[in-house]
């Protein structure tokens, strides 16, 4: 309990065993507490220092106990001090970041025309490509002219898990040929079972992100990477990036088949049964003893089997296939 004061649960019953038994000599305060004559000498130095414990005008070679509410409240006060200089400190970083925050998106504006920003260096893009994963809320769709690399595939899981974990919903449609490509039948494996999916089409026409349906990402020149991106926020031009992702989908093959709607495992079927009820997401993570970030992803995931657009049509197809 107190150990950010410096003191450990020894100091303490050392402490306790001289405030029932005044005066209590080193050679008692070891049998009364089992430590060595060592270890009680370092105590005492400890709790003389702390001002638990301080000489008698008598007898300076003796110890006796003082207020716990004296040294307590000297304690305290300089661990109050610590923390009040720490939080100045962390408010001048909130303050500092803000300016740099801030800088940064000054010199973005600089490449921006309108609602189109062109980006031509590889970080670059990768770092705003980041940031929007980021800010985020919804949905993150991704159409890849190319089949990704072990690298890129680990690279993805690192930055998609916490999306995930955020009930996001995250879906790829990747070339035929990537499914005999190593690591992309596993990796669609594994995004399957957060939540996400991953299809095959024939074709893919350029290497497009979708964040939310409101932000785009897509190469200048689908011929030529080297002409780096641009990121779209354009409603009208998102919206039909967005309807071309959706046909593609459509007609696209799964790269991991979806488990049977039979196979519901138990915790899906309760959690149908309570949002059957109506209950809220929060009330829903309490009933089965689970976060709330696990029950919007486990929503996803059977929106995604159930083909629901909404949570009121997931309700309603589970229980017209007897599901709940």
């Amino acid at each position: 309990m107190f150990e950010p004061l410096g003191l450990d649960e020894t100091a303490i019953a050392v402490y306790r065993a001289l405030l029932t038994t005044p005066g209590l000599s080193p050679q008692g305060l070891t049998v009364a507490t089992g430590l060595n004559p060592g270890q009680v000498h370092a105590v005492l130095d400890l709790l003389e220092e702390k001002g638990f414990l301080r000489r008698s005008h008598n007898d300076p070679g003796e110890l006796r106990t003082e207020s716990p509410l004296v040294a307590f409240e000297r304690l305290i006060g300089r661990h109050e001090e610590v923390l009040h200089r720490s939080q100045e400190q962390l408010s001048s970083m909130r303050a500092g970041s803000a300016e740099l925050v801030e800088e940064y998106h000054r010199v973005l504006e600089r490449t921006r025309l309108g609602q189109i920003e062109h980006i031509v260096a590889t970080d670059e893009i990768v770092a705003r490509v980041l940031e929007l994963g980021q800010n985020a809320e919804r949905s993150v769709d991704s159409l890849l002219t190319t089949s990704p690399t072990q690298h890129q595939i680990e690279q993805a899981k690192s930055d998609e898990a916490a999306m995930l974990a955020r009930g996001m919903r995250l879906r790829s449609i990747i070339p035929a040929a990537g499914r005999h490509v190593d690591g992309v039948v596993e990796y669609a494996a594994w995004l399957q079972e957060r939540g996400g999916a991953a299809r095959t089409v024939l074709s893919v026409p350029n290497q497009t992100l979708l964040y939310d349906g409101e932000v785009a990402v897509l190469m200048f020149n689908h011929a030529d990477f080297t002409r780096g991106a641009i990121v779209l926020s354009a409603p009208g031009a998102v919206v039909a990036l967005q309807s071309l992702f959706d046909l593609l989908w459509e007609s696209g093959t799964d790269l991991v088949e979806p488990p049977s709607l039979d196979e519901l495992r138990p915790e899906e079927r309760e959690l149908l049964q309570l949002l059957g009820r109506g209950m809220k997401d929060e009330a829903v993570a309490r009933a089965l003893g689970i976060s709330i970030r696990t029950v919007r992803r486990m929503i996803n995931i059977l929106s995604e089997r159930l083909d629901a657009p909404s949570r009121f049509t997931l309700g309603a197809r589970a229980h017209e296939r007897g599901l709940i």
